[in-house]
């Protein structure tokens, strides 16, 4: 028995579940962001939503941090590798996914970004010498093929326009080299900084970028009301606390086995907009989703001897 909920909340943290948990909440509230993303495109071009979302995610980092605290000192030497992590996201990635998503829709942008535990692997085994069991590859292989019934059906036709695609190719291959990057960080840092510090960066880089855009595609900064909701959400839930839990989980499971839960993020947005009225889960969608939690499953099983 514990004494109290702190003693038990401590017991928690040593529980290997505890580190899946934080992988499924951050694949949640990353599956509720390409439906928010896509409320403010309406208003916003894609450049613009990103910085104000790097500029709402970094001032409430930063109140957290300092309030309570937790903020933790950056040596010199580690700022190029921040740097680094911070070109390849929230910079490179968000560009090529806002761009594509907004010649696509919700589903089959999640569905393209969920392809990233397939090519994550190759890089870890390259880069990082991480190893996969055979299982846990059947496990990929299952979750890769749920994600694809999952966009075959009658309903959802692959309608979305070539640079659409292309776009969101681009963000699969740039967040592997993120995750290359951040699985350095997470060895030096707390989940807490590394996220701060990129997001600080990130919004640095955006800033030539907001501007020229601007003047190609203006945004209706105006009509607040219709984007004020949906970008708080993109920058409080999925720039800092969906990130935290993930560079969290990441630094527990390694680059291969924590990415795969990246297949969740096509379940938890076809669920979504289902409840929300944006779209209908089909028979084909019902499969795919069971095929991806099986394969995420698989993937996460290691031998005894292992330790998480």
């Amino acid at each position: 028995m514990y004494n109290n909920f702190f003693d038990y909340f401590c017991a928690m943290k040593n529980r290997n579940y505890i580190v899946h948990i934080a992988g499924v909440i951050a694949m949640i509230i990353w599956g509720l962001s390409f439906i928010w993303s896509t409320q403010v495109y309406r208003n916003l071009n894609p450049t613009a939503t990103i910085f104000l979302r790097l500029v709402v995610a970094t001032v409430f980092f930063t109140a957290i941090l300092f309030t309570f605290k937790l903020n933790e000192k950056v040596d010199r030497k580690h700022i190029g590798l921040f740097a680094l992590a911070a070109m390849f996201e929230p910079f490179l990635y968000f560009i090529f996914e806002g761009y594509g998503l907004k010649n696509t829709s919700p589903i089959i942008g999640s569905a393209i970004i969920a392809m990233i535990p397939l090519v994550t692997p190759i890089a870890a085994s390259i880069f990082l010498k991480e190893k996969l069991s055979p299982m846990n590859i059947l496990g990929l292989i299952v979750s890769f093929l749920g994600v694809m019934v999952m966009l075959i059906n009658k309903d959802l036709k692959f309608v979305a326009s070539t640079k659409g695609v292309i776009f969101l190719f681009c963000a699969v291959l740039v967040a592997v080299g993120y995750s290359i990057s951040l699985a350095k960080l997470t060895k030096l840092y707390k989940p807490l900084t590394i996220t701060w510090m990129q997001n600080i960066v990130g919004m640095i880089y955006f800033i030539p970028l907001t501007i020229i855009m601007e003047q190609f595609e203006p945004s209706n900064f105006a009509n607040v009301s219709g984007y004020i909701v949906p970008l708080v959400c993109l920058g409080v839930l999925c720039s800092a606390v969906a990130y935290s839990l993930w560079a969290y989980a990441f630094s527990k499971l390694g680059a291969s086995r924590a990415n795969v839960y990246s297949n969740l993020i096509p379940v938890f947005t076809g669920i979504f907009s289902f409840i929300l009225g944006i779209e209908m889960l089909s028979t084909n969608k019902i499969l795919g989703i069971l095929m991806v939690v099986v394969g995420l499953i698989f993937s996460q099983l290691k031998k005894k001897e292992a330790k998480v």
